[in-house]
């Protein structure tokens, strides 16, 4: 279980063994060995690179292992409603190369694509949180996918409306 579009998330199961111990459950698949040296699993939970464990324990089966799978599912959807898509990244990873390259050739334009991406960047930051807010997203989601805590993100977002609830800036649609 992995995505390489989010490290540090990749999922795995892990077995519960009679004393309590978590192994990785791709070493002995809960059975024991043919001379019995190997406990039985009695439980199988899913597990996350980023130190996330599942919270139900499941049966020490193919069963259980698809149920701890799906726990990982379920630990991961918010991480991923959040990641922004990869082929957005590149484009902006290649605008920033380009305005660097830019810049060591003709600073002053660089600058005024800059102060252009500046000019749009808070009403685009201000819409996608209004529409996070109406989709349901708490503070705390916002603010951590832009690198801030909750407080921050209300403090710095929460007069993006103005007294009648809209949206300061958004234009009602024409009737």
């Amino acid at each position: 279980m992995a995505l390489d579009d989010l490290p540090g998330h990749s999922g795995s199961t892990v077995e519960r063994q009679p004393d309590g111990s978590l192994t990785d459950a791709d070493l002995g698949r809960g059975t024991g060995d043919d001379a019995g040296r190997r406990p039985s699993a009695v439980g199988v939970l899913a597990r996350c690179s980023c130190g996330w464990t599942g919270p139900t324990e499941h049966r020490p089966d193919e069963a259980g292992r698809m149920s701890a799978t799906s726990d990982w599912v379920v630990h991961m959807r918010p991480l991923w409603a959040a990641a922004p898509p990869g082929w957005l990244l590149s484009r902006s990873d290649s605008l920033q190369e380009s305005v660097i390259e830019l810049a060591g050739t003709w600073p002053l334009q660089a600058l005024g694509v800059i102060a252009h991406l500046e000019r749009w960047q808070r009403t685009v930051t201000e819409e996608a949180v209004a529409q996070a807010r109406d989709a349901g997203s708490s503070w705390a989601d916002i603010g951590a996918v832009l690198g801030i805590t909750r407080q921050s993100a209300h403090e710095r977002f929460a007069q993006a409306r103005d007294a009648s609830g809209s949206r300061r800036g958004h234009r009602p649609a024409q009737q």
